[in-house]
């Protein structure tokens, strides 16, 4: 396996170890509060949003999940710049996950509002901010899978990640669908995907990993046998 974006020094390589290791802390850290939060919280899986674990009791236990998951995204963003080669690299794709990530951001600040509670001007902003991540998140993840087949390294993951990329905005489109005729699906609709999301990411975080840390292990005997 190849790392040719890294070539110019092991200290390079070393960092992308170390980012795709936070992006996959992060994503770990995210899928295990959110399943926490199943047990803790008696909310409707199937109606209510997992944003709505934000609100009232463990709260803050959703709102490091936003910021896990926040954080996770700019480090694999970071690692999927420095770590696919120039002619494989979407670079809309990663904008457009950047978006995603400060999106989060905006809704760990501003809380949905529970169902049946009156609508607030943070609610308002959370409601608007959420389609907006979720639509750049799948459309970015699409971009940047497309491109895997142009990277040697990465083209065993090209298929895999593209059809996740297309599954997450299936579920998207089929979530919004759900909010805008009030069918009472919509929980289980967005958990969907975050599911694909998940899968997606930790993925691409592996795969990145694996190429960092092979890169460096090459590097380092080659050093040595130099020596």
């Amino acid at each position: 396996m190849s790392f040719s974006t890294l070539s110019s020094g092991p200290r390079d390589r070393t960092q992308v170890v170390r980012i795709a290791t936070v992006a996959l802390i992060g994503i770990i850290c995210f899928s295990a509060i959110i399943v926490v939060l199943h047990v803790l919280r008696s909310d409707d899986p199937v109606r209510q949003p997992t944003s709505a674990y934000a609100v009232g009791e463990h709260g803050y236990l959703m709102t490091s999940a936003f910021l896990s998951v926040s954080l996770a995204s700019m480090a694999l963003i970071v690692g999927l710049y420095r770590g696919v080669s120039d002619s494989a690299r979407s670079q809309v794709g990663l904008g457009l996950l950047g978006i995603w990530a400060v999106g989060v951001l905006v809704a760990m600040i501003f809380p949905i509002d529970l169902e049946g509670a009156p609508r607030t001007t943070a609610s308002i902003i959370h409601r608007v901010t959420g389609p907006i991540a979720f639509l750049s998140l799948s459309m970015g993840a699409i971009l940047v899978s497309r491109r895997f087949k142009d990277d040697a390294s990465w083209r065993p993951l090209h298929r895999v990640a593209v059809f996740l990329a297309v599954a997450m905005l299936a579920a998207f489109i089929v979530t919004g669908l759900n909010i805008a005729t009030d069918s009472g699906y919509m929980g289980i609709f967005q958990r969907m995907v975050l599911v694909t999301f998940v899968t997606w990411f930790a993925l691409v975080a592996t795969r990145l990993l694996m190429l960092a840390s092979a890169s460096d292990d090459t590097a380092r005997v080659s050093r040595q046998g130099g020596r």
